[in-house]
């Protein structure tokens, strides 16, 4: 009669044959009336005892079954869909000296830490204590006394460098508040001189002459908006005793900052309506400007006058219309005033008008012109029959009527040429 085999939880696993082996786990079993039976039974006691130890895994594994890995030398256990392994803890006041493998873990009852082997030394798991703590955030509070309230609780979270006496190197707060002396619970960035935390972030920071690190001064507290929207900074050069005030403003075109060698204390006022360079167009402004100028980037002299109505550059204008200058389509006009600058070397009157309709008007120096051709290279120019055009200037043309040289000779019809005034 066959044997059927039940599992610890009742379910069953095989049935074996009268006088046969059955192999369906990598245990044997033995049916009834099977000779040399002692052997098969014998080498299942000797799998058992050694967990099959191996280089690979069990072929037939159940849930349970328990596998020594002989080639990493770890145990594992199979969870009825693959093999888990099975860490090896040690507990001792030292660390182990035995043949250790990756994985291995050790309890450090001195410091009281679970530790880790990497293959060449035990990492700390947890909790960090003494040297292997360099700096953790933790919340805390502080006991500030206030006469109307009371003792307040005011709570915030600090960076600690426990390895230091728990020295605190960063507080950060959702509130500002004042701390009372007598309550000072532990060594605190507080803004100097002030026993204030305030909302935001404070770092201890370091001596402002020797640079050296300090917990007296801070030179980021509270919130980015103080150190960029004061309005008044001061640095104090304590070797040389001058000090140096700042007045800034959200403009943005960049002072002129100019130094001095005085050894006694120098206000400096930063003018950005006055004097100021603006990067971006890579202009200096000056409101006045007295000395000597060795070049410039462009070729003619200019003026502002008021027109009309807006004339692009390159147009000949005459004195007349209902404003200072206009155009004219009066031939050898001898009212001319000029022709409207692009680009002005120098530019007199600037204050006159800003808009389109106070253009400047080159009176000397190179500048484009419109012009009706054909022309020839050095012939005069005078005003022409088309509006706001020059043309090439006749025998008889009053003098008065020039109104400059041409650079470039000009076939065409209508055009744009260089001419000097």
């Amino acid at each position: 009669m066959p044997y059927i085999l039940n599992k610890t939880n009742g379910t069953i696993l095989t049935t074996v044959q009268d006088a046969a082996l059955d192999s369906s786990t990598d245990l044997i079993f033995v049916g009834k009336n099977f000779a040399g039976y002692g052997e098969v039974q014998n080498e299942n006691f000797l799998k058992l005892l050694e967990n099959f130890s191996n280089t690979t895994a069990p072929d037939k594994p159940i849930n349970g079954q328990i596998w020594f890995n002989s080639l990493n030398k770890k145990l594992n256990v199979y969870n009825g869909t693959e093999w888990l392994g099975v860490g090896n803890l040690e507990v001792s006041s030292s660390e182990p000296t035995k043949t250790l493998n990756v994985g291995d873990l050790w309890f450090d009852t001195t410091n009281e830490q679970l530790k880790v082997y990497n293959g060449s030394a035990f990492s700390v798991i947890g909790p960090a204590s003494g040297l292997d703590v360099q700096a953790g955030w933790r919340g805390s509070y502080e006991l500030n006394y206030s006469e109307s309230e009371g003792l307040l609780e005011k709570y915030n979270i600090k960076a600690v460098f426990e390895s230091n006496n728990n020295d605190v190197v960063a507080v950060v707060s959702p509130e500002t508040y004042a701390l009372d002396a007598n309550y000072i619970t532990d060594s605190l960035p507080v803004y100097p001189n002030l026993l204030k935390v305030y909302r935001g972030i404070t770092l201890v920071g370091a001596d402002p002459v020797t640079g050296e690190s300090t917990t007296t001064e801070n030179y980021f507290w509270g919130t980015a908006a103080h150190s960029l929207r004061s309005n008044t900074s001061t640095y104090s050069l304590n070797a040389a005793s001058q000090t140096y005030t700042i007045n800034t403003n959200t403009n943005a075109a960049y002072p002129v900052i100019f130094g001095s060698t005085s050894t006694t204390q120098v206000d400096v006022n930063l003018d950005y309506t006055n004097f100021y360079y603006n990067p971006n167009q890579k202009k200096l402004y000056v409101q006045n400007l007295q000395g000597t100028a060795s070049s410039a980037l462009y070729a003619d002299l200019a003026e502002r006058y008021a027109s009309d109505e807006p004339y692009p550059p390159g147009t000949v204008v005459v004195i007349g219309g209902d404003e200072e200058i206009t155009v004219t389509n009066i031939r050898a006009n001898t009212a001319v005033a000029g022709v409207i600058s692009e680009n002005p070397a120098y530019m007199m009157n600037s204050e006159a008008g800003t808009d389109a309709t106070h253009p400047y008007v080159a009176l000397s120096g190179r500048v484009k012109c419109r012009v009706f051709g054909p022309i020839r290279k050095g012939q005069l120019l005078v005003t022409s029959m088309h509006f706001g055009v020059a043309e090439a200037a006749m025998l008889g043309d009053h003098p008065s009527a020039v109104i400059g040289k041409a650079l470039e000779n000009f076939d065409g019809d209508f055009g744009v040429i260089e001419i000097k005034v």
